[in-house]
């Protein structure tokens, strides 16, 4: 994986499905998913200021998502991703800061999510290939 990552083909996106970026959407979806991974695993140590720091580039390789992916379907999953990453953000701020109010708003972020979901199944050729992108540290494969 860590090669993937490091190979100058991954840098640069040459797929009709994706925009230009400084970064290939493989890449992006990667790291997006490693700093998702250290910032729950950093709330699980107890280490909720690490772990706010640590949603900043999750959040940023989530938004990225957006802009690369041209395919509607696969946007709207990625907007579905997004609202779960906001809604684990506001989660883990309710709890660091005492601020059971927030919870409204993660509330929110996950029936949004559950919208956005329906509109990737609306825009859908084939629901496998819709919720193939849930799948997370897709460089693992068997």
């Amino acid at each position: 994986m860590l090669g993937a990552l490091m190979s100058t083909d991954s840098w640069v996106s040459h797929s009709e499905s994706e925009r230009p970026f400084w970064v290939s959407k493989d890449v992006l979806d990667t790291l997006n998913s490693i700093f998702w991974f250290f910032t729950d695993a950093l709330w699980m140590l107890g280490l909720p200021g690490i772990a706010m720091g640590a949603a900043i580039p999750t959040i940023f390789t989530g938004l990225c998502l957006l802009y690369v992916e041209k395919r509607k379907n696969v946007f709207f999953i990625n907007l579905a991703i997004n609202s779960w990453i906001i809604m684990n953000t506001l989660w883990m701020l309710s709890d660091a800061f005492k601020a059971p109010e927030l919870m409204i708003y993660t509330r929110g972020a996950f029936f949004l999510g559950l919208v956005f979901i329906g509109f990737a199944v609306q825009f859908s050729p084939s629901l496998k290939e819709t919720f193939s992108h849930f799948r997370r540290f897709r460089g693992f494969r068997g």
